[in-house]
């Protein structure tokens, strides 16, 4: 009963962060309209995504650091300040810095939920709580826009961040059951090191968004210089904030840059789709988002076998058997866009769903059983992180084909562009992917 509790307390808190995300979607045109400062619009959404992306790796640390509880609460706490505090912006200035705080919070949120699952069960039953953690972000994905819309129809905008608080302080009372599994370990913090991964992360995410060709590639050199930097420093340190050595297994390696290609291309189309409904086939916003759920369907059924499919053919079989989904659900969208229909969208939903859920719990539980139970915080927020800038970078891409459609391409042409290209980045993984180690590990972990 117990860890039921505390189950729900920490899927509450990944539902709270993930909604954070979809939910301001529909609301900020009416924020904008009321708080002035039309330049700092999308500064609201990449704050967020700036400070709640290059915390997770640094929480990982910590968590492996002082325990599981004590980060994770401070995160969650650290959401809900920053919620109140955008509630109560007068200005866009003050809504942006809140928002870094809120994302401060959410970027140990999501990988300490994810890191206390593991502490809390075997591999043969971690799949199906993986599922339950990917259909809240589903969920949040359908129901956020919604919310939202509602909300700001019915009552002050601020609400989209007043109603986190009684449901955070909820999951936080919730999670006051837990019983910390793992004790941690006992080394210091590499602040310097973690000074060098912010500046390297947010360069790079900032060469997203520019406008202009010369900066771009200038904040790209500098991340990569940075990123140079801060690897030379982690080989000198004694307890390092990443363990650069982690990445002589091929394990962890190869897990982790096959789920950044997964994410880079096909995971991001479902974030454009119920744009293409609306814009392309005609349907009701309602109607558009609806037709994800066919992914929500498809993610559950493929998440919740995962840990018993890894068991029995190994993980390199088991995300292989994931991409080949995804790749076949691309390629369908790729050559049936003319005649793509609603029924036709939902199965072709469902069948990337299925691929999702297979790699990602895939992704997973593998980073978790590669390493020593004290290391699980930090190799799992490496997951995460790896993923986030995946997607960011999937995101961009997306962002920049769809802008053609504004010149000599239409839209049509700008989504079929948009499905060959996600198509193309996920095969790549199939190369990435063959590169996993067979089962040798699986057999001792089981």
């Amino acid at each position: 009963m117990k860890r039921a509790i505390v189950v729900a307390s920490i899927t509450l808190g990944m539902l709270l962060a993930a909604l954070d995300q979809m939910i301001m979607s529909t609301a900020m045109p009416e924020v904008q309209k009321i708080l002035g400062d039309a330049e700092l619009y999308s500064w609201v959404f990449s704050a967020y995504m700036l400070s709640s992306t290059i915390t997770v790796p640094i929480y990982g640390k910590l968590a492996d650091r002082y325990g599981r509880k004590k980060v994770y609460l401070v995160a969650l706490g650290l959401f809900l300040i920053g919620s109140a505090l955008c509630a109560m912006s007068a200005t866009m200035w003050q809504l942006v810095l809140s928002r870094v705080i809120q994302g401060l919070g959410a970027g140990g949120v999501l990988p300490l939920t994810v890191t206390i699952a593991g502490d809390l069960y075997d591999i043969k039953n971690r799949g199906k709580i993986q599922g339950l953690f990917s259909s809240m972000w589903a969920i949040a994905g359908i129901s956020g826009p919604l919310l939202g819309g509602w909300i700001i129809e019915n009552f002050h905008w601020s609400w989209i961040f007043w109603i986190n608080i009684p449901v955070g302080i909820i999951a936080i009372l919730g999670f006051l059951s837990f019983e910390e599994q793992v004790e941690g370990e006992k080394t210091s913090i590499d602040y310097v090191g973690a000074v060098l991964l912010v500046l390297a992360i947010g360069t790079l995410l900032f060469a997203t968004l520019g406008t202009v060709w010369n900066e771009i590639v200038g904040l790209v050199v500098i991340s990569m210089i940075l990123f140079v930097l801060f690897v030379n420093h982690q080989r000198t340190r004694v307890h390092p904030l990443i363990r650069i050595e982690m990445f002589q297994n091929p394990m962890i390696l190869w897990l982790n840059i096959s789920g950044m290609i997964v994410t880079m291309g096909l995971f991001v189309v479902p974030f454009f789709i119920p744009l293409f409904a609306q814009e392309i086939l005609g349907y009701s916003p309602l109607a558009s988002g609806l037709i994800l759920m066919g992914q929500v369907l498809g993610w559950n059924a493929g998440s919740v076998p995962a840990g018993k499919l890894i068991l029995k053919v190994g993980y390199k079989k088991a995300i292989l058997s994931g991409i080949g989904l995804l790749v076949l659900g691309g390629a369908l969208l790729a050559l049936f866009v003319p005649v793509l229909n609603y029924t036709l969208l939902l199965i072709i939903m469902f069948i990337l769903g299925l691929g999702f859920g297979v790699c990602v719990t895939s992704f997973t539980i593998g980073v978790q059983e590669a390493v020593d139970p004290k290391e699980r915080g930090i190799s799992t927020s490496i997951q995460l992180f790896s993923r986030n800038i995946g997607t960011t970078i999937g995101v961009t891409i997306v962002g920049g084909i769809l802008n053609l459609a504004h010149g000599s391409f239409t839209l049509l042409e700008s989504f079929q562009a948009i499905f060959i290209v996600a198509l193309f980045i996920t095969s790549l993984s199939l190369w990435t992917a063959s590169k996993i180690p067979m089962g040798d590990h699986m057999k001792k972990s089981a």
